[in-house]
């Protein structure tokens, strides 16, 4: 019952909005038609301006004999026609390109939106709280009760490794990339995140050169009079966040590997033996910015004394799942009571 209320009260939200959109898309249109339909009735006026300004050239020009009055005319006359005929070049170049603006407009928000639903879809399917049925088994089950897993409350350390950069959603998992190896792997939701950045302000980026290509293609306008403008506006939004998208796809992965084989964890720059690391242990930390919210935190406590943090989100439970799978995979102690 509860969820019924719930989706319909989410299909009428969708739909309201939906039927706005599609009545503010109508007005757009509709005002644009009618400006569209006063710059061709102004276009006629000048084209009738400019054949009236001829006729009276023409008229003048084909007289027998021309006094100095009807020569000062026709060049009186030529300079306001060149005039009108200028401006008619200019409203004729206007009328052209007088709908590109609303067509970008309405290609680069379609664009966005796709994006953004696509990326939305990917973040919800791949969800990186759903936890396998072995992952929920170890979960519901007391860690005494989980196979290969060996607890060692007194291990526990009261100090702390200070964690990486907080997050308030669950930004990795530790997963099996080969039967020996273990690997910090990011979760859908920062890839989601960094593909929306990249892509979706670059619909009118595209746009925008798509315009330009059949412009210098199938017209006259030559390379340098091309609206170089528009173009380097679009550059101006889309760079900066082409570069936020990159930098959460490349720059926010773990260059962490756990070998089995080896006896090895590669921690970036910094290589591990399995023989150093006395226990694990999962800390609940808090983590303040503009708002406090509650992270887990991986610890390695090694035998000389020193603890190192191996990762830290706001994900209790897949945290706590992570731990399990690698405290079994190392043969480690975990020093903790759930």
């Amino acid at each position: 019952m509860k969820k019924g209320i719930f989706v319909l009260l989410i299909g009428s939200f969708v739909l309201i909005g939906i039927s706005k959109i599609g009545l503010q898309l109508k007005t757009t249109w509709d005002t644009q038609q009618r400006l569209y339909a006063g710059l061709l009735e102004n276009i006629v006026k000048q084209q009738a301006s400019v054949d009236e300004l001829q006729a009276r050239i023409d008229a003048t020009e084909s007289k027998a004999v021309l006094s100095d009055h009807d020569r000062w005319l026709i060049a009186h006359l030529g300079k306001v026609r060149d005039g009108q005929v200028k401006l008619l070049h200019g409203l004729q170049a206007q009328s052209q390109q007088f709908f590109l603006p609303l067509y970008r407009s309405w290609f680069g928000n379609g664009f966005m939106l796709v994006i953004f639903a696509l990326t939305a879809a990917m973040a919800l399917l791949g969800k990186p709280g759903r936890l396998s049925k072995e992952e929920q088994d170890w979960l519901q089950r007391p860690l005494h009760e989980i196979p290969d897993l060996y607890v060692d409350p007194g291990a526990h350390r009261h100090q702390l490794a200070p964690p990486g950069s907080a997050s308030n959603f669950i930004t990795a998992r530790l997963k099996p990339r080969n039967a020996h190896q273990l690997g910090i792997v990011r979760s859908r939701t920062l890839t989601a995140m960094g593909l929306a950045f990249l892509l979706a302000p670059q619909g009118g980026l595209l746009f925008d050169l798509f315009t330009l290509t059949d412009t210098l293609l199938h017209t006259n306008t030559s390379f340098f009079e091309l609206p170089w403008n528009t173009l380097s506006n679009s550059l101006m939004v889309s760079i900066p966040f082409a570069i936020v998208g990159l930098y959460l796809l490349f720059n926010t992965s773990h260059d962490v590997r756990i070998d089995r084989r080896e006896q090895v964890i590669y921690l970036g720059d910094r290589t591990l033996p399995f023989r150093d690391v006395e226990s694990l242990q999962l800390n609940q930390i808090l983590a303040t910015g503009e708002r406090t919210y509650p992270n887990s935190q991986i610890q390695l406590n090694l035998n000389n004394g020193e603890c190192l943090s191996l990762m830290n989100h706001a994900g209790d439970d897949a945290m706590y799942v992570d731990l399990v799978r690698l405290a079994r995979f190392m043969g480690k102690p975990v020093a903790l009571n759930r």
